[in-house]
């Protein structure tokens, strides 16, 4: 754990390193090569690449290379375009301008056919059809999947029906599929849709993958000295550690009320009943977390922060599908190896949590690095815009918080939301792509952007630190 505090030093004085020199000149003759790490959001012409706000320049001697199972292969400027992930290595010119000198596109990314699992957050519109052998459309892990003839289907609900959270199985071909698992491939076609090859009805996920690790219970409490509003994390009958809740009521009763109007179908349909709970703790850091058991944390620097609705609404939308999307026990599940003792480090024990991202590490719940974790992002990132715009929300606002950050802290390197989560430009530019893969500009233009409650919310705040 002490190797996890030097780490997050580090990480911390890089961040600071690259802010200061976004702003500031550097000595004459100096010379510092940078990576950017993002999607291609458009292409600005025939030697300057965007990604999000920033321009990358190339030249006639930047390298570039695609990069897919087989090794490395030289690739050309034009060969290049919107939707591609790539890596560039330079020197920032500007704020927003970078010269590239290597270009590294992950080809595997860019790859046409796709494949992939989730938990149906909504009921399938066509699941009569689909059980029928006949063409429908399919809405999961935030894509339209077209089901065709040619759909190899595994879809007896009969065979993966379990009993649901009240202990009821179900009864008829009309039960509920809100919470079971599905698993798909097919090709991803120019205007965002996946032509289904196969789809497979999977069961729910189990009841543990809801639990707490170490069976920590997160209980609403008043702090013994104080008296004030607190957040315990109790392991047993021992308090490992409190956080501060914001003291107005007004601010924790409208995220509440914001969040539950969010919760998709499939809350209902997991094998164990779960109460979402949306507590706004007392942090200046611009984060928001999700617990397995359906406990969400939101800092009030965040509010603070945040600039409508529309973009609180994203980022409660995205933590709800880490939960719904087991995420935490995925990553245990599929990182059995790396499982993370109780440790409890940098608290003292029934005291305040100074750095909630080394005590929910030291918990178990922080999620482990692996080849799995920006794929899990993105499936959140997907359905968290695909919740939004079923409730109305202006998506395009989820890449404009992502673009906030970066202007605030400078900091395109790592994300100051959360300390699992990508960097704020590969995360907004892969916003971006995906807005524009799946969506018409258009639809967007009469849907909510902010609301007289959070306007209010604001004011009952009142001044907030943020770091």
């Amino acid at each position: 754990m002490k190797r996890a505090v030097q780490a997050k030093i580090r990480r911390r004085l890089a961040a600071c390193a690259l802010a200061v020199y976004l702003v500031l000149p550097l000595p004459s003759g100096a010379v510092t090569k940078m990576k950017l790490r993002g999607y291609i959001t458009a292409r600005v012409d025939d030697r300057t690449l965007a990604i999000l706000d920033d321009k990358l320049e190339l030249t006639a001697a930047s390298v570039i290379k695609g990069q897919d199972g087989t090794g490395e292969h030289s690739m050309t400027m034009a060969e290049l375009g919107p939707g591609m992930l790539l890596e560039a290595e330079g020197q920032w010119l500007d704020r927003h301008k970078f010269f590239a000198e290597k270009v590294t596109v992950d080809l595997k990314d860019a790859e046409k056919q796709i494949h992939g699992a989730a938990y149906l957050q909504e009921e399938p519109g066509e699941a009569s059809k689909i059980s029928g052998g006949e063409a429908a459309v399919l809405k999961a892990d935030g894509y339209w999947l077209d089901v065709g003839a040619q759909t190899r289907r595994e879809w007896d609900t009969a065979k993966v029906a379990t009993p649901n959270a009240s202990g009821s199985g179900p009864t008829s071909k009309d039960q509920t599929l809100a919470g079971y698992q599905l698993k798909y491939s097919g090709i991803r076609r120019n205007d965002g849709r996946v032509g289904a090859e196969r789809i497979e009805l999977g069961a729910p996920a189990p009841a543990d993958a809801y639990k707490m690790p170490h069976d920590v219970q997160v209980v609403q409490g008043k702090d013994p000295s104080t008296g004030i509003d607190v957040l315990e994390f109790r392991h047993g009958n021992k308090v490992e550690g409190r956080m501060k809740l914001f003291p107005v009521r007004s601010v924790q009763e409208y995220v509440t009320t914001l969040g539950d109007s969010l919760l998709p179908p499939g809350n209902r349909g997991t094998s164990k009943a779960l109460e979402f709970r949306f507590f706004v703790v007392e942090d200046s850091s611009i984060n928001a977390a999700s617990l397995p058991d359906g406990t969400l944390l939101i800092n009030t620097a965040l509010l603070g922060a945040i600039q409508n609705e529309a973009q609180l609404a994203f980022v409660l939308s995205h933590e709800i599908a880490h939960v719904l999307q087991v995420h935490h026990w995925r990553e245990v599940h599929e990182t059995r190896g790396q499982r993370v003792g109780l440790i409890i480090a940098g608290v003292v024990a029934s005291g305040f949590i100074g750095d909630a991202g080394l005590f929910m590490a030291g918990l178990g719940i922080a999620s482990v690095v692996n080849g799995h974790q920006r794929e899990l992002e993105n499936q959140a990132d997907r359905l968290g815009l695909q919740n939004v715009i079923e409730h109305g929300y202006d998506a395009r606002e989820a890449p404009k918080f992502c673009k906030m950050v970066i202007e605030r802290y400078g900091d395109r390197s790592t994300s100051k939301i959360w300390s699992n989560h990508d960097s704020s430009l590969l995360r907004g530019s892969f916003l971006t792509v995906q807005l524009m893969r799946q969506y018409p500009e258009s639809q967007f233009e009469q849907m909510k952007r902010d609301s007289s409650a959070f306007r209010a919310m604001r004011e009952a705040m009142g001044p907030v630190k943020i770091e």
